[in-house]
C-alpha cells in the first residue's frame, strides 16, 4: 500500500484530469472521478483551490434545494507553448493549461540569426500577445522537418535547414529559453494531430504518408507514435526503391509526381494543381492515367509497411496527398486491396493549416499537465507570484 502522501498525490491527479476533460464538476462528482471519499473529495478540492491549480465555476442550476458549488482547473496556472520552425519561418503559440491558444507571432529569421535566439524572439513576442510573460511559460515543444537523434539531440534528414544541423538541439533551446524543451518531426505532429481532432480519433493502428516537396511516414502503433532507435522512423525521402532504383523521394514528392504527369502528356508545371484536376470530375485519359499511376506508386511504396504493421487506417496527407482527394484515396485503397490480405481504410488528411504547431502544442501541453499535475504541493508559477506580490501591496 502506498504512503498517505502517494495516495494524495494520485488522488490529485484523477480529479483533475476528471476537472480537465469533464469539467465543471461538483464535489460529488469529482469525489466519484477520484475514488475517494466525501470528507477526502472535500479536503482534496481545499487543497487543489489553495494550490492554485482548481477555482470555483459558479453553481450548477435547477432542481430544488442548495444549488451545487461547481469547480474547474484553473486554466491560467500554468502556461505551455508550441512552434512549428520551418524553411519559411516560425510559427509560434502559447496556451494556457486547457488547451485554449492565448497568443501567436509568426516571424522570419534573419539570414545570420541564430536559429534558437530566433525561437527566443518568437515566444517573446508571442508572450507578449498573450498578456504574458516568456518566463511565464513552463513547458515548450517544437516541430521541425527532421529527427533528433534521441542519443546526442543532434538534428538528421535536414540538409535543407542547414543552421539547425550539427548541435544538440532540445539541449541549445532549452539553454537559451530556460524551460525544458521537446524537438519532434513535424510529420509525426501532424499525426498526432489528426489522432486528437483529425481523421485518426479512435484509431490505435494508423499510418501517415506525407507527400510534398519530400516524403515521409508517420506510424501511430498500439495507440503509441513509433520514433525508432535513432528518431528517424518513417525517413523515406532518401530511400532508394530496390537496388539501383530511384530514391522514395524523387518518385513521390512534387518534382517526381510532375515527371510523372508529363510522361502522360499533361503540359504542366505545377503538379498539385495537376493532380487536383485529376482527382475531380470530368477528367480525360490523360489525367485519369496520370492518377492511376500515382496511386500504383503510393502502393508500391505503402506495401511493406502495411504488411508490417497492419494499420487500420492509412492517412495520405501533404501537398499531394490532399490535392488528390477522396478518388486517390479510393484509387490507392482498391489497388491496395487486391494486391494485399491486409485491408485498411485509406483517406485523405484533414489539411489543418496549423497542424505542425497544433501538434507541438499539445505535447507541450502533455508535458506541463504531467508536470503541474504531479506537484500540486509545489506549485508556484510567476503568474501566481505576481498575483500574490500585487495582493500583499493591496493593488487591484
Amino acid at each position: 500500500m502506498g504512503s498517505p502522501s502517494a495516495l494524495r498525490k494520485l488522488n490529485d491527479q484523477a480529479a483533475l484530469y476528471a476537472l480537465l476533460e469533464s469539467g465543471p464538476l461538483s464535489r460529488h462528482e469529482v469525489e466519484l472521478a477520484a475514488g475517494v471519499s466525501t470528507p477526502a473529495a472535500a479536503e482534496l478540492l481545499r487543497r487543489l483551490e489553495e494550490s492554485g491549480l482548481a477555482r470555483r465555476a459558479g453553481h450548477r442550476p435547477g432542481g430544488r434545494g442548495p444549488q451545487a458549488q461547481l469547480w474547474a482547473v484553473n486554466e491560467r496556472a500554468a502556461f505551455a507553448a508550441g512552434l512549428d520552425v520551418s524553411e519559411s519561418g516560425i510559427d509560434a503559440v502559447i496556451a494556457d493549461l486547457g488547451g485554449e491558444p492565448l497568443g501567436e507571432c509568426q516571424i522570419v529569421p534573419a539570414p545570420d540569426e541564430d536559429p534558437a535566439l530566433a525561437v527566443r524572439r518568437a515566444l517573446t513576442q508571442a508572450a507578449r500577445r498573450a498578456g504574458l510573460r516568456r518566463a511565464d511559460v513552463r513547458h515548450v515543444a517544437v516541430g521541425i522537418s527532421g529527427a533528433v537523434d534521441p542519443a546526442t539531440g543532434i538534428l538528421n534528414h535536414a540538409d535543407h535547414i542547414p543552421e539547425w544541423n550539427g548541435f544538440d538541439v532540445e539541449a541549445r533551446l532549452a539553454q537559451v529559453l530556460g524551460v525544458p524543451v521537446a524537438v519532434e518531426n513535424d510529420v509525426k505532429l501532424v499525426l498526432s494531430d489528426e489522432s486528437i481532432r483529425g481523421q485518426a480519433q479512435g484509431c490505435k493502428d494508423v499510418l501517415l504518408l506525407w507527400m510534398g516537396r519530400g516524403i515521409a511516414l508517420a506510424a501511430i502503433v498500439g495507440g503509441q507514435l513509433q520514433r525508432g532507435f535513432h528518431g528517424s522512423a518513417g525517413e523515406l525521402n532518401e530511400v532508394p526503391l530496390g537496388p539501383g532504383g530511384p530514391l522514395a523521394g524523387s518518385v513521390l514528392a512534387l518534382p517526381g509526381a510532375l515527371d510523372l504527369a508529363r510522361s502522360h502528356g499533361i503540359r504542366t508545371t505545377d503538379a498539385v494543381r495537376t493532380l487536383h484536376k485529376a482527382g475531380a470530375e470530368p477528367r480525360d485519359a490523360a489525367h485519369e492515367a496520370f492518377l492511376a499511376a500515382f496511386a500504383g506508386r503510393i502502393v508500391d511504396l505503402l506495401a511493406a509497411p502495411v504488411a508490417l504493421l497492419d494499420p487500420e487506417l492509412v492517412i495520405l496527407g501533404g501537398d499531394l496527398g490532399l490535392a488528390g482527394g477522396d478518388e486517390l484515396a479510393e484509387r490507392v485503397k482498391q489497388r491496395m486491396h487486391a494486391l494485399l490480405a491486409h485491408r485498411p481504410r485509406v483517406v485523405t488528411g484533414t489539411g489543418s493549416d496549423n497542424s505542425v504547431r497544433q501538434g507541438a502544442v499539445d505535447e507541450a501541453l502533455r508535458r506541463l499537465r504531467s508536470d503541474v499535475f504531479s506537484n500540486t504541493r509545489n506549485l508556484e508559477t510567476p503568474v501566481r507570484q505576481r498575483w500574490r506580490t500585487a495582493a500583499g501591496e493591496g493593488l487591484q
